[in-house]
């Protein structure tokens, strides 16, 4: 055996070792103080008086990019479905039910079944918002709702026997992501880090209540049949007695806020 030749391989090898070893430890100093200066700069909410929600909506490695939808129309739909009417040059479904449908259970399971198995693409819908004459659905892609669009939306009408009578019901088509090369999917940001933007931007101030946080799409450009839709937080705030609802660009590191 050549032991010179085995001598120096060996001090190779350890030096190999000891630069991994010390590329590790680099490594985990400067998380640290990634992880500090975060901490350093979160916005301590219970000192300033804003009570935000105790669990937020999780969006770990979650990414999301923009989306293009265009509007569809029930015209021939309609023809096929005698029960339902078209109105608005076919962009709404309109019915009037048959048997009312119960919505006084504590689930609305009556209703979400009749969506599913009555309603075009019924299990593209979830409950959004609920008032003692009107149920809303939206329109969902990928789980997440398609927010505040009246392009998207499906409303029932409640009489005073708790009942649902009729719908109308709008719809979104050839839901895809965006062209363009610049629409890559990027991580979103944590509802927290949205909240916090409200604060820099002095939409939030001492003695407000964050009431909720939600993920989903909302429209960044309107065209007659064609829609962008952009990842965003929909944030509501109680401000006193008044409840408003902010829109935070949810992949942005200098997020866009709007106010509704």
């Amino acid at each position: 055996m050549n032991w010179k030749r085995a001598k120096t391989l060996f001090i190779f090898v350890f030096i190999l070792v000891n630069l991994s070893l010390v590329i590790i430890y680099i490594d985990k100093v400067n998380k640290s103080h990634i992880n500090d200066s975060e901490d350093e700069n979160a916005v301590n909410f219970k000192q300033e008086e804003i009570k935000i929600p105790d669990n937020l909506p999780s969006v770990k490695d979650l990414k999301m990019q923009l989306l293009t939808a265009r509007s569809y129309d029930f015209s021939s739909f309609a023809k096929t479905h005698s029960e339902v009417s078209s109105e608005d040059s076919g962009a709404t479904a309109k019915r009037d039910i048959s048997s009312p449908v119960d919505v006084s259970n504590d689930q609305y399971t009556d209703l979400k079944s009749y969506v599913k198995d009555n309603v075009y693409k019924g299990k593209d819908y979830e409950m959004s918002n609920i008032n003692n004459d009107k149920v809303t659905f939206e329109q969902t892609y990928n789980e997440y709702p398609i927010m505040n669009n009246n392009k998207a939306r499906l409303e029932f009408s409640i009489n005073g026997d708790g009942k649902a009578t009729s719908y109308k019901q709008t719809a979104m088509k050839s839901i895809a992501p965006s062209d363009g090369a610049n629409n890559d999917k990027k991580q979103v940001n944590s509802a927290r880090s949205a909240i916090e933007a409200l604060y820099y931007n002095r939409y939030l101030k001492r003695n407000d209540e964050v009431t909720n946080a939600r993920l989903g799409y909302y429209t960044v450009v309107k065209e007659p049949n064609v829609q962008v839709l952009e990842a965003n937080w929909e944030i509501k705030v109680k401000h006193a007695d008044k409840i408003k609802t902010y829109y935070v660009e949810a992949v942005s590191d200098s997020p866009k806020i709007i106010a509704e």
